[in-house]
């Protein structure tokens, strides 16, 4: 999906031009707004009437000035990402996570990759990974007692669909979800998708509700 970002510019008889200016798929729409008022000075100052007092060299750092900073992040696009980051660092503290090396190590019979076969299962949709510092980890609630991935765990990510942040698939699955409820007497309280993986036609509901945020 392309965005337009529609910008107007005062021509030097005090018009307005406005035109669109197609964004890259993916891009944030928290961005627009401050996208649009930085082309808009860049834009004044690449048509404006040259000053003779000002050379060509300096107009143009000036114009690499607006530009490098040209998006500059909104209060909405700053309140993602921290809810990002504090979403990351309770999930990554709350369970138990395993490098490839590790899940290498647990096999029967290890590949001689130690990168396999954790990534050859990621790459089939059968578990999912998230990225700490550089380095890729691989919740250990996706994998039974031998360390093979549970069935349940493609079933779910295919519910759940294509999802570029993959913060947002651990986030769902530890986050107490209010279409999975605790069962027996007592109030019925959420329950996280990952404490209930033994109950797959509630997980799988859940998952299909899933609106891709950082909480379920």
């Amino acid at each position: 999906m392309i965005l337009d970002d529609h910008a107007k510019v005062e021509g030097s008889e005090g018009r307005y031009v406005q035109f669109s200016v197609p964004l890259p798929a993916g891009v944030n729409p928290a961005v627009a707004e401050s996208f649009q008022a930085s082309f808009e000075r860049a834009a004044r100052l690449m048509f404006s009437t040259p000053d003779a007092s000002q050379g060509v060299i300096e107009r143009a750092d000036e114009i690499v000035r607006l530009v490098t900073r040209l998006v500059e992040p909104s209060d909405e696009l700053l309140f993602e990402r921290q809810q990002r980051m504090a979403t990351m660092r309770a999930v990554f503290e709350s369970g138990d996570w395993l490098t490839s090396e590790q899940i290498n190590a647990l096999q029967q019979t290890p590949p001689g990759s130690k990168s396999q076969p954790a990534s050859d299962w990621k790459r089939r949709g059968r578990i999912y990974s998230v990225n700490v510092n550089g380095r890729e980890y691989f919740a250990a609630y996706q994998f039974d007692a031998l360390c093979q991935p549970l069935p349940i765990i493609r079933e779910i990510l295919a519910a759940l669909g294509p999802v570029a942040d993959t913060w947002k698939i651990a986030a769902w699955f530890h986050a107490p979800n209010g279409w999975i409820a605790t069962q027996g007497p007592g109030d019925p309280r959420p329950v996280a998708p990952r404490d209930a993986l033994d109950r797959p036609d509630d997980v799988l509901a859940a998952a299909r509700r899933h609106h891709g945020s950082y909480s379920a």
